[in-house]
């Protein structure tokens, strides 16, 4: 009952957005009840694509998230590793600030963040939004990873050091391949993140030209109307990437939350 709930009240938003982004303008200010847009049209997202800039905001989007996507999951592997297999003086507490820096919000240390970022001069800046969405997503994910590593055996790592392996190699050609179901975990949540995030880019960046989609959207909504349609495609096109890259690991997800569950 639960999940048909859930199904319910996610589905059928997504359907009537779905039906919407294909109506054309004409149905939509008649107000008339359609369950399946008759005709169906494609000038809603030729519109949004085209006029209202969206290419520009799915491919600043997609710089964003890529660019902080890359680092926040190499990093969270040489941090997972190191917090599982090495033992050093306040190793505990550095895990327990990592925890807490989730239990803050965000909106909290707006004004610092803001005021850094302009002695820093990297306001309205694409990179500045990359150091904060890696900065932001670090900690997380580099306890997910410290979660899936610990679930190896450290044999593994001593048989690979027998066989002439330093350092790297091992994380890169033993521990890697062996928790590939959780690293995409890792990559798939950080891109999430990075891609559904609006807070410090509407706050940070003031050109249009720069703006994420998830901001893009937001100037789709008029002062005093509201075109409903090509919103409705914007959205719809706004989740293309996170539905092609779930449908794409769904199969690793579900192994690697189990591997992080479970200790060797």
């Amino acid at each position: 009952m639960p999940l048909l709930c859930f199904l319910f009240f996610i589905g059928v938003p997504l359907f009537w957005a779905l039906s919407l982004s294909f109506r054309n303008g004409q149905s939509v200010i008649s107000g008339e009840f359609k369950l399946f847009p008759s005709p169906a049209t494609l000038e809603n997202y030729i519109y949004v694509w085209t006029r209202n800039k969206l290419n520009t905001f799915f491919i600043n989007s997609m710089i964003t998230s890529f660019g902080s996507v890359l680092f926040i999951g190499m990093m969270a592997l040489f941090n997972g590793y190191a917090l599982s297999r090495f033992q050093f003086k306040g190793k505990q507490a550095f895990m327990v600030i990592l925890l807490m820096t989730q239990m803050i919000p965000l909106i909290f240390n707006m004004s610092s963040i803001f005021m850094m970022m302009v002695k820093m001069k990297l306001t309205n800046s694409l990179f500045g939004i990359c150091l904060l969405h890696i900065a932001a997503g670090l900690p997380y994910n580099s306890l997910m990873m410290k979660s899936f590593i610990g679930s190896i055996p450290r044999e593994i790592d001593e048989a690979a050091a027998i066989d002439g392996c330093n350092r790297a190699q091992i994380i890169f050609k033993v521990i890697l391949p062996t928790v590939r179901p959780g690293f995409t975990t890792v990559i798939a949540y950080a891109f999430i993140t990075c891609w559904n995030e609006y807070l410090l880019s509407y706050t940070l960046l003031t050109d249009a030209k720069k703006f994420p989609i998830s901001v893009g959207l937001k100037y789709l909504v008029g002062e005093y109307s509201t075109n409903y349609a090509a919103l409705a495609a914007g959205c719809i096109i706004a989740l293309i990437p996170p539905i092609l890259l779930f449908a794409y690991v769904q199969r690793h997800l579900v192994s690697g939350m189990n591997a992080g569950a479970i200790k060797g």
